[in-house]
């Protein structure tokens, strides 16, 4: 495995957005031989058993023509995250008040850096100032979400938004078999918005979304 892949699966701090850059990062330097890809990616999605991601990025190195489709996905993935990070960010600037957060989200992180100063809501401050909760997710299922322990508590607490992109949308057979003992999963239905790729979405629509996608 390449330095780049080695740091990637050894990373535990920048979250499954910046992990998916450096994989993508990392394969791009064994695109122009197939065979090297394959071997290289496939042990990926176990060394990284939480990240959705991981399962697109296999099924693009896998595919008839795995250069183009894996610079896709690293080309929309900036794109995508700056869309919903904008966003959210102007989502919470109309609702006002307070934001409270689940960790560990580089997105979250990136909205809160746009709120005004003094507005992420420390928990005991109840109905003092009207609070929206802010998560990321490490996969989400056309029935569930899957982030970091302390996620439903704050959903079942305050209105609460996901904020993601379509790389952590898979089919329910795959998100069965993703996650550690750092992460839950949370119906889907428990949060009150989703913005995915900059559109702001009712957890129904994006059930719809993570439907359509090929099974296994």
């Amino acid at each position: 495995m390449s330095p780049l892949l080695t740091a990637a699966v050894q990373d535990r701090t920048s979250g499954a957005t910046g992990v998916a850059r450096q994989v993508l990062d990392g394969l791009a330097e064994f695109v122009h031989d197939p065979p090297a890809l394959r071997t290289v990616v496939a042990p990926l999605p176990g060394l990284l058993p939480g990240y959705a991601s991981m399962w697109h990025i296999a099924r693009a190195a896998n595919s008839a023509d795995p250069g183009p489709a894996l610079r896709a996905i690293r080309d929309q993935l900036d794109t995508d995250v700056e869309r919903s990070v904008a966003t959210a960010t102007r989502l919470m600037h109309q609702r006002g008040g307070w934001a409270r957060t689940a960790p560990s989200s580089a997105l979250v992180k990136a909205v809160v850096a746009g709120l005004p100063a003094g507005t992420v809501d420390v928990p005991g401050t109840e109905g003092l100032q009207p609070v929206t909760g802010l998560a990321g997710a490490d996969a989400i299922s056309p029935t569930r979400v899957l982030n970091i322990k302390g996620t439903l508590a704050l959903a079942r607490s305050v209105p609460t938004i996901v904020v993601t992109t379509s790389l952590k949308l898979v089919p329910e057979s795959v998100f069965g078999g993703l996650g550690s003992p750092l992460f839950e999963r949370i119906p889907l239905d428990a949060f009150w918005a989703v913005v995915l790729d900059g559109e702001l979405l009712t957890p129904a629509e994006v059930s719809r979304r993570a439907a359509q996608l090929p099974a296994g």
